[in-house]
């Protein structure tokens, strides 16, 4: 039996629908770095997985599993073991013939104040779950995980500690430790099932989380401006205090 350190909701520069700052090879690093071993890149609504991103993290003792953060009538949803048809999918309805397929599907930050957080529509379609994402945004006062972790235990569905990680400095903050008996995709998913994980998680101090969103939103302004200049270059310029807990 081993552990694998591990996070399943990453975003990098490719994110269409966010501005990150950072390659999905630096986040490899940077996760190689931490003493991760298991990752997902989960960007929204876009496929981000291919032979040479998972041959960087294979080198770097690292299992990278396909991954996508789609929304799905409205709301949020983490796919695993994604393929780029999952692009696609837009409906419930969709999720349940494409989980036939081998998809394993996490409810991300589920209860947190945003339209496209699913709320109820966990409750809803609990069937379709095989976990539920206690996410890295609490402290020790303010914490939207709580009824998360009430409803995982009420219906028996695994938390997954991830860090839903947009700036890297806060990569390893919310994660989680699986036992597996092999380091591979399918033995990930049985310990999940099988509620063999850990969620190891730093709760962020009350008063730094109104300054990590405005951090978040200055970095956002600045790539999209950024994005903005390239879209309109000339064609003739292409060329040139946290204590440590676990739960």
């Amino acid at each position: 039996m081993i552990e694998l350190k591990s996070d399943f909701h990453l975003h990098t520069c490719d994110d269409l629908k966010d501005y990150v700052g950072h390659t999905g090879f630096e986040l490899i690093d940077c996760a190689a770095q931490r003493g991760f071993k298991a990752l997902a890149i989960t960007n929204h609504d876009l496929f981000t997985f291919n032979n040479d991103l998972k041959s960087y993290a294979c080198d770097r003792d690292i299992l990278l599993i396909p991954g996508i953060e789609k929304k799905i009538a409205g709301k949020h949803v983490l796919l695993l073991n994604a393929f780029p048809a999952t692009e696609k999918i837009e409906t419930f309805d969709d999720l349940y013939y494409a989980k036939k397929d081998g998809l394993f599907v996490i409810a991300p930050h589920p209860f947190f104040k945003a339209r496209t957080c699913l709320g109820r529509k966990l409750i809803n379609e609990i069937e379709l779950f095989d976990a539920i994402e206690y996410c890295f945004f609490y402290s020790k006062l303010f914490n939207l995980n709580r009824r998360a972790v009430r409803v995982s235990r009420k219906v028996g569905l695994p938390l997954i500690g991830n860090s839903d990680c947009h700036l890297l400095e806060y990569m390893g903050v919310c994660h989680s430790m699986i036992a597996v008996e092999e380091k591979s995709m399918e033995s990930v998913f049985s310990a999940i099932r099988n509620n063999s994980v850990n969620v190891v998680s730093r709760p962020i101090f009350l008063p730094k989380l109104p300054m990590l969103l405005i951090e978040m939103n200055q970095k956002r302004r600045k790539l999209s401006e950024r994005k903005r200049q390239e879209l309109t270059l000339p064609a003739f310029e292409f060329g040139k205090d946290l204590e440590e807990v676990s739960i």
